[in-house]
């Protein structure tokens, strides 16, 4: 009877809710920073010494971002469902294949939001897949090449600060880097003579229609290839490493934010404009000397940092805004990481760090021109508008 009565009581805790209303509670939680900004940082009280208002503004800062946190708690869902879902996947293509290939998961308890759960589970599919079918040998020449005949495909879920790292991993027999070049060489995708890292050999499998399948099956060889995977992970605002052994096996890490609503942001600015860059993706910011920037035969401008060379982007040329500021002396250069890759943008100065919201960019502004480099915008406590930059598209 005590038993009948604590699992009664365990269902009557729990309560179903509309996602819809999950994402209108969001929505507020958003305006509601966007709000707070406005009312702290607002243009009238420039230069006042109001030591109360500080104190509750500071008061209300935190109780903001509280419920911020409370409410992409109550929005997290665990990966294990996304996960299990794999385990008959392996063993009826291990079946199909005649292959003998085992399944092994860890960190199926970690949490991702609901939306992003959605746009996961079509990606990791794909990835397994491609593991099993390309990756993993046949039982024959596992055991030639010394390796257990049971292959291993493994699926891993971890939190890195604000990010969710899912890695696929198998033991099979890695990348072919020759065939690679090959397919991509045949198929017009890079110049003849192009010289490419390792990475950006691996990277050639994301684009569009390529596939190093000679002979299409039930499972791969038809062009639908590893683009689907980074179309669908970019879409939630995360990427896709991979690396590789030859002999060895593959690991391919899909790198999701938890929330993609709200972000800490930079604010920078450029002439009249405003930007705004996330500070997860900034390792340090620094006003140049002369002497460390460096211009190559090309003409691209480089900056030496504590002896390496990174190249320098400038946002003004890049966004064609006017500013009086080009002298790399004047200005501030903040040097980014991503994807492995640091660049150091130039910019006129900083404004200041703040909790940004996420908005989309309305279709009619992306339909007239074709903007590169511009994840979305927001609005700033003092009303104006600024553009949240995307790294990963911004080249030299």
């Amino acid at each position: 009877e005590d038993r009948n009565r604590q699992t009664t009581s365990l269902y009557q805790n729990i309560i179903s809710v509309n996602v819809s209303k999950l994402d209108k509670l969001m929505d507020l939680i958003g305006e509601l920073v966007i709000t707070e900004a406005m009312v702290t940082q607002n243009p009238d009280l420039k230069g006042l010494q109001l030591d109360n208002f500080v104190k509750s503004a500071r008061q209300l800062r935190k109780i903001t971002s509280e419920i911020q946190d409370m409410v992409m708690a109550v929005r997290m869902v665990p990966l294990s469902t996304t996960f299990h879902k794999m385990l008959r996947l392996v063993r009826d293509m291990g079946k199909k294949l005649n292959k003998n290939i085992q399944l092994v998961m860890s960190g199926e308890e970690t949490e991702v939001d609901k939306n992003i759960i959605e746009h996961i589970s079509d990606p990791l599919m794909h990835l397994i897949r491609n593991a099993a079918d390309h990756g993993i040998e046949s039982n024959e020449e596992r055991l030639k090449s010394g390796k257990p005949e049971q292959g291993t495909i493994t699926l891993e879920a971890k939190n890195a600060g604000n990010e969710v790292h899912v890695l696929v991993k198998d033991d099979g027999r890695g990348l072919n880097k020759e065939k690679i070049l090959k397919k991509a060489r045949q198929n017009g995708l890079i110049e003849e003579n192009a010289e490419l890292s390792e990475k950006e050999i691996y990277n050639l499998i994301f684009l569009p229609g390529f596939s190093t399948k000679e002979d299409i099956s039930e499972f791969s060889g038809r062009g639908v290839g590893m683009d689907v995977v980074t179309s669908n992970i970019k879409q939630i605002g995360g990427n896709v490493l991979i690396e590789s052994t030859p002999g060895k096996g593959t690991i391919i890490t899909i790198r999701i934010p938890l929330t993609m609503a709200i972000i800490d942001g930079m604010n920078i600015k450029v002439g009249q404009a405003r930007y705004t860059l996330p500070t997860t993706a900034i390792k340090e910011s620094f006003r140049p000397k002369e002497r460390d920037v460096l211009v190559d035969p090309d003409g691209n401008e480089m900056i030496m940092v504590r002896g390496q060379c990174f190249p320098i982007v400038r946002l003004h040329r890049i966004f064609k805004v006017d500013t009086s500021i080009e002298k790399f002396t004047e200005g501030i250069v903040i040097m980014v990481e991503q994807e492995e890759k640091c660049l150091c943008l130039f910019t006129d100065g900083l404004i200041g760090q703040q909790q940004v919201v996420v908005k989309a960019l309305p279709q009619y502004i992306k339909k007239v021109q074709n903007i590169k480099g511009i994840a979305g915008c927001t609005l700033l406590g003092d009303g104006n508008i600024s553009l949240i930059l995307d790294l990963s598209l911004i080249h030299i």
